[in-house]
């Protein structure tokens, strides 16, 4: 699960950084900030993706009795495995 937190961050780190050096290599030359706002739109559906694992396992922490802590310990060990 943390390859697909990590992968939504990077995700939208990378549509964020694209949008930007997308906007001054136009040859029209729009607005870098209107540009910047633009991708955090397209980020949305991104951040939509992260909740829902998060809140996902949450959930999960709940229903097994653990706390936030132990989950993301027992992610990570799964992660080394």
């Amino acid at each position: 699960m943390l390859d697909i937190i990590n992968f939504v961050a990077l995700s939208g780190i990378f549509n964020v950084l694209f949008f930007w050096y997308a906007s001054t290599k136009m040859s029209s030359k729009p607005d870098p900030v209107k540009t910047l706002i633009v991708s955090f739109v397209f980020s949305i559906p991104l951040s939509f993706l992260l909740i829902g694992v998060y809140t996902t396992m949450l959930i999960y922490a709940a229903k097994t009795g653990s706390s936030e802590d132990a989950m993301w310990e027992y992610m990570e060990q799964e992660e080394l495995q």
